[in-house]
Order: structure tokens, then C-alpha cells, then sequence
């Protein structure tokens, strides 16, 4: 899972440190999330680009649907209401491996 975010420059070292104290860990105790990582942009030239970014890893494909429904994802959602005037363009993108069978029976 990659999230991507433009939080306010202002409240940017802020955001960090709750977000690494205590979203990630929050995070992390979702059934089915097992890893972390922190991404970083180097200088970037447009101002729209995102200045948050992380990717979380799921223990496999088939935990995604639980794991994104449970108390635990619920409670980390809600996290974010507090950023709410500081974070703009949030983004959160789910990847997994699909295999050929599974995209035609979904097309047809």
C-alpha cells in the first residue's frame, strides 16, 4: 500500500514526528500489515509534488480486504481528521499481483 501526501510546509517536522511516533505504529498493528518503510523525494521542482510518502507491506494478497476493514484500520484512518486543514493531495494505492485467470474472469 503507498500513500502519498502534501502536508503544509509549516506544520511539516510536526507531522513527521506524530506521524512516525504514533500513526505508523498504529499502522502496524493492523492485522496483516508487517512492514513499514519511509520514501523520501529528493528536491523536487513542483511545488504540488508530495512530501509524505510510505509504503506499507501486507503478509500476503489475500489479507488486503480484512486488514483495510478492520477496528485497527479503522481507528488509523481517524487518525488523520487532525491533519485535516495541513494535509492536501492524500492519496492511498493498494497494489497486488494478479494473475492472467483473475483479470479475465473480472473482464468477462
Amino acid at each position: 500500500m503507498l500513500l502519498e501526501a502534501r502536508v503544509h510546509p509549516a506544520r511539516l517536522a510536526e507531522f513527521r514526528r506524530w506521524y512516525a511516533e504514533e500513526h505508523v505504529p498504529r499502522v502496524l498493528a493492523i492485522p496483516g500489515i508487517v512492514e513499514h518503510r519511509a520514501l523520501r523525494w529528493g528536491p523536487s521542482p513542483r511545488r504540488d509534488a508530495p512530501n509524505v510518502m510510505s509504503l506499507f507491506l501486507f503478509e500476503s494478497a489475500e489479507v488486503i480486504q480484512q486488514a483495510l476493514g478492520s477496528r485497527e484500520a479503522r481507528r488509523a484512518r481517524r487518525d488523520w481528521e487532525r491533519w485535516a486543514a495541513d494535509v492536501r493531495d492524500l492519496t492511498v494505492q493498494v497494489y497486488a499481483n494478479l494473475d492472467a485467470r483473475t483479470i479475465a474472469r473480472h473482464l468477462n
